[in-house]
């Protein structure tokens, strides 16, 4: 049985505890779950208790462009940030061959160690909260547990982790979104963060336009990602021109831009960055997804909805389908097939789909026929 730390009564022990923060680590979560903002402080002291936090350590490499969030972490309460170096490293691409220059941290580890070690070696805590995912870290890990400290990894997508560190912790916490949702801790998403801020910027005369201003933004938002991966399955290329997702984007949506006081389709894009990579190349700027949906599996998809459609209208003697009826039909027929074709909503897979049908209404009133 596995025990949630959190509501287990532990009234004695453990009673002091330090969060340990490999901040390239960290980075790396933030950007997974697409976070803008998260409050540390709140973070920080969830996850040591019962235990009271003491201190919370900071460990990164110096970057120019993070150096306001370092700063600000030093303003935090019981905050401490230890700065190493970046120097470049030259690695081989195993799928190119080419040799790629990086920044790498350099002693920055080795510091983190250290203070794990000093932490739990020097009876300052009960507790050691490590967010991180290093395997490097595992001989001062066992050093700490040795010395009697609770070891709590505290990671992201289980697939970050090294199995061997993470087999060897005494706790863990994944963080998600529902889990900060569930502690109560504040936080925004990037996406979300910057949407907002756009909608408050509108001066507008009531809350209802604001609101409707919103809902179009979404349904852009969406509209955009799927004639994005539309387009993309028409050509062998893994880009295409941003100018001419602009050009189809204004034939579908003549409208778009008065609808969301959004002027510029960058613009638009910036409210779902982690979704998309721009490239700028002889004075074209091209689009890519960052997470590209092979295309193999579009044209899968593709042809099994095809397949339950054309089957829905053989069997019966109605002219359309509705939006709710395909879905039903959809999941009867692979309760799976939006994993296994990598769907996220059934509007989105039509869109792909007005070649060869007919979509018409909206919202809840969407209904499908054959041409």
């Amino acid at each position: 049985m596995v025990l949630d730390p959190f509501s287990v009564n532990k009234p004695n022990f453990p009673s002091k505890a330090a969060v340990v923060i490999d901040g390239g680590y960290w980075r790396k979560v933030v950007e997974h779950l697409d976070l803008k903002f998260v409050d540390l402080v709140a973070l920080a002291n969830v996850l040591c208790m019962p235990a009271y936090r003491i201190r919370a350590y900071y460990f990164d490499g110096k970057k120019q462009h993070t150096q306001s969030f370092h700063d600000s972490l030093q303003l935090l309460d019981r905050f401490e940030v230890y700065l190493g170096e970046l120097v470049p490293r030259d690695i081989t691409c195993p799928h190119c061959e080419k040799v790629i220059t990086t920044p790498v941290q350099k002693r920055v580890d080795v510091a983190l160690a250290v203070e794990l070690v000093h932490l739990a070696t020097t009876g300052t805590t009960d507790l050691i909260v490590l967010i991180a995912g290093d395997r490097d870290f595992i001989p001062a890990i066992e050093t700490a547990k040795h010395a009697g400290v609770i070891i709590r990894l505290v990671h992201g997508a289980p697939k970050t982790v090294s199995k061997t560190m993470y087999k060897l912790v005494d706790e863990k916490i994944e963080i998600t979104i529902d889990f900060l949702k569930e502690k109560g801790i504040p936080y925004k998403l990037r996406g979300e963060a910057e949407l907002i801020s756009k909608i408050q910027s509108i001066e507008v005369k009531s809350e209802k336009e604001k609101l409707r201003i919103e809902s179009h933004v979404k349904h852009m938002l969406i509209t955009v990602e799927s004639l994005l991966l539309e387009m993309l399955t028409r050509t062998p290329k893994e880009s295409i021109l941003l100018s001419s997702l602009g050009i189809e984007l204004s034939k579908r949506e003549p409208n778009w831009k008065e609808k969301t006081k959004i002027k510029h389709l960058k613009s638009l894009l910036k409210l779902e960055a982690s979704k998309y990579k721009l490239k700028e190349q002889d004075k074209q700027v091209y689009i890519s997804t960052i997470k590209a949906i092979p295309k193999e599996d579009i044209d899968s998809a593709r042809t099994f909805i095809l397949q339950v459609v054309e089957k829905f209208f053989q069997e019966n003697k109605s002219d359309s389908i509705s939006l709710q009826q395909l879905g039903s039909l959809l999941s009867r027929k692979n309760p799976e097939w939006k994993k296994k074709y990598e769907v996220k909503q059934l509007r989105t897979a039509l869109n792909t789909l007005e070649q060869d049908l007919i979509i018409s209404g909206t919202k809840h009133k969407i209904r499908i026929k054959q041409k």
